[in-house]
């Protein structure tokens, strides 16, 4: 691989290589007893209205019986993009669903308005996503002074292999958070801002990106406002979209929300419980599942304290993205925790994050570093390692034997 991809990028290319690898690896089991077929990912539940629309649009689609879920409301975005059609009628909270309609879109635009192509593109979509995920997630582990082996936690994160291999939107919103934290880590504000933008497009609570990296160039690096107002100009896509959607639905896209978030780790305490009971059900499925979801509740809990502890020292901007994530992460209600399918899809984005807050040096933006010369970011990380290892190695190479 190193003979076309340049050194400093092998690594993270090979991690995007990996995840793209694993995910198609998880979309087999579900693809096979489907005869192949892609529409069988988004999972549309073939009892609901929304079964009968797919089947309209292609009497070959492939529903499932049991076990829709929500790969079915990005499908039917993806057909119905600014819910002018009839597709919307049949989702069960339309502004809600709405209200992060990227993923969808670019369905409907890889797809040309074509609903017969649309789970094929769907599935293009993600792995296309956590390819680029992965690779930006090692990129920036490189910037940071490390090896690019970050990306691992992309392509060996549960939540994200499961979201690539059904149609949902984590994927997407990880690779466009870390494009836009590494542009905004190498001083180029404009393409961040334009990736933040997409990213709360992507999902609506990634609102606070942004928001939180103004915050901490206000308070840690004594910023002037009109310096951070072009990250705050990415919240105006969203905003502008919302706000007709409430004008064409009639509702705030956060009409669902009082089943989305609860009181902090309200949504946790439930899952051990209800795991604690479910582990001496008489049927032998039930019980190990409840044993694997404690197993799993606790972990994942634990990786995210320690990462929000450690966010705590604000010594960067990633510091100050995940902290408000976590919050968030802390609220999820019963319906997002209890199944260990959708908590690891929920804390997906924000594990991928915690490399760069455990690492012993923080990444901070090029315009935030130490005087020029010196080699070293300000209370940060070498900026450049892939120019230093590179020399070495030339180094070596001309050496004589």
């Amino acid at each position: 691989m190193s003979s076309f991809i340049p050194r400093d990028r092998a690594v993270p290319a090979s991690c995007a290589v990996l995840a793209v690898v694993l995910t198609v690896v998880v979309m087999v089991p579900s693809l096979r007893p489907a005869g192949w077929s892609l529409t069988v990912l988004p999972r549309v539940d073939s009892n609901t209205a929304m079964g009968a629309a797919a089947k309209a649009r292609d009497p070959g689609f492939r529903t499932v019986d049991m076990g829709g879920y929500d790969g079915q409301w990005y499908w039917g975005i993806a057909v119905d993009p600014i819910a002018t059609g009839d597709v919307h009628q049949h989702f069960d909270t339309v502004a809600y669903r709405y209200g992060h309609p990227l993923y969808g879109w670019l369905g409907w635009l890889t797809s040309a308005g074509q609903p017969r192509a649309v789970p094929s593109a769907l599935a293009a979509l993600n792995l296309i996503a956590i390819a680029a995920a992965a690779f930006l997630a090692g990129m920036l582990g490189r910037a940071g002074g490390g090896r690019g082996w970050e990306g691992l936690f992309v392509a060996l994160n549960p939540g994200l292999l499961y979201s690539a291999a059904h149609d949902l939107t984590e994927p997407l919103s990880a690779a466009l958070l870390l494009a836009g934290i590494l542009a905004y880590v190498r001083g180029r504000r404009l393409p961040a801002t334009v990736a933040f933008a997409l990213l709360i497009l992507s999902k609506e609570q990634f609102v606070t990106v942004p928001l939180a990296i103004v915050a901490w160039e206000l308070v840690r690096r004594r910023a002037r406002i009109r310096e951070s107002a072009i990250l705050v100009a990415s919240v105006a896509p969203a905003a502008v979209w919302w706000l007709w959607l409430r004008f064409h639905l009639g509702a705030w896209f956060t009409a669902n929300s009082d089943a989305a978030f609860v009181s902090p780790l309200s949504g946790w305490k439930r899952a051990l419980l209800d795991a604690g009971v479910h582990s001496y059900a008489p049927d032998g499925s039930q019980n190990q599942l409840g044993e694997v979801t404690i197993l799993i509740v606790v972990a994942a809990a634990g990786v995210l304290l320690v990462a929000g502890l450690l966010a705590l020292r604000l010594r960067g901007p990633v510091d100050a993205v995940v902290l408000p994530l976590l919050v968030i992460v802390a609220c999820l209600s019963p319906r997002a925790t209890v199944l260990p399918r959708d908590l690891l899809r929920n804390i997906a984005v924000a594990v991928a994050l915690v490399p760069f807050v455990l690492a012993a040096r923080p990444l901070v933006p090029a315009f935030a570093r130490g005087p020029r010369g010196s080699g070293r970011a300000e209370g940060g990380a070498d900026p450049r390692p892939a120019a230093r290892e590179e020399a070495t190695s030339r180094t070596r190479e001309a050496r004589p034997d």
